[in-house]
């Protein structure tokens, strides 16, 4: 598994976009499918799941706007729950660290 690099110019992949939209895309799948291609293999399906799942909200937008509103807001519900799992822990760690033993010499 070779490490994924790349070097993301916004302005290169603008004007590709701009001027072959084919080309773009194709490039686009390679890019992503590098990135999948460099990942643990353990979590393969779940990347290529989650790339069907953007590429089908995608393409269920209707525009551009819609599909970026609709990405963030994906976004968001995972960071909220992300952020929920992180409350939790630090709940049970507080808990497991009252429990402790103090430490001699502190």
């Amino acid at each position: 598994m070779a490490p994924f690099e790349f070097d993301f110019d916004f302005e290169h992949w603008r004007g590709l976009a701009e001027a072959d939209p084919r080309a773009f895309f194709a490039a686009r799948e390679e890019v992503l499918a590098r990135f999948m291609a460099a990942a643990p293999k353990r979590l393969s399906g779940e990347l290529h799941a989650l790339q069907a799942l953007i590429d089908h909200s995608r393409a269920e937008a209707g525009s551009p706007v819609n599909s970026s509103r609709l990405l963030l807001g994906m976004m968001a519900e995972h960071l909220a729950a992300l952020s929920g799992h992180m409350t939790q822990l630090h709940r049970q760690s507080t808990i497991l660290t009252a429990r402790l033993p103090p430490v001699v010499g502190e």
